[in-house]
């Protein structure tokens, strides 16, 4: 029995003198209660949601449990990725003597150096738009129980405030 667990019928029998308890005065006294017990429970299970909400943050573990938590509790198959990034190319400094051929895309395969290779901005390697992809199995987006915007309205709660951009996708 936790700190919060109350449990009223017996407290109210013991609270009550001997000579009063009576079946009468016990029902009496549980009507009188009961707006107490409603209050209670609503407390009970809005303390249960909070401590659910405190137990799960923006990391994609949690975000994947809470999601699977609701969507698809039996198989578990809503799955998070990261959105796509292409890799920077590195220029090499003239002392470290790796040369590196920056060709044309035309020159492919024509010549004895290697295939040339493609510069991207700083804007370009960088995330391309979407920071992450939520995948939702078709069973799962099928069943009566899947809504996008719930879906998404669960994943706006839990993500990082910079992640705005991110996909749902069914697989």
């Amino acid at each position: 029995m936790g700190f919060y667990d109350v449990d009223f019928g017996v407290l109210v029998r013991t609270i009550v003198p001997v000579r009063l308890r009576n079946n009468i005065m016990l029902a009496w006294l549980a009507v009188l209660v009961s707006p107490v017990v409603w209050l209670y429970n609503l407390f009970k299970a809005n303390r249960d949601d909070h401590l659910y909400d405190l137990s799960h943050n923006s990391q994609v573990c949690y975000l994947r449990a809470a999601l699977n938590d609701l969507f698809d509790p039996v198989s578990r198959g809503i799955l998070i990725e990261d959105g796509p990034f292409k890799d920077p190319l590195y220029l090499y400094l003239v002392p470290e003597s790796k040369p590196l051929w920056l060709g044309l895309v035309s020159e492919e395969g024509t010549t004895s150096y290697p295939d040339p290779e493609v510069l991207y901005m700083d804007s370009e390697t960088a995330l391309l738009g979407i920071s992450f992809i939520v995948k939702v199995p078709v069973v799962v987006a099928g069943g009566s129980g899947y809504d996008v915007l719930r879906l998404r309205a669960l994943v706006d709660h839990y993500r990082l405030p910079g992640r705005k951009n991110y996909s749902v996708v069914t697989y």
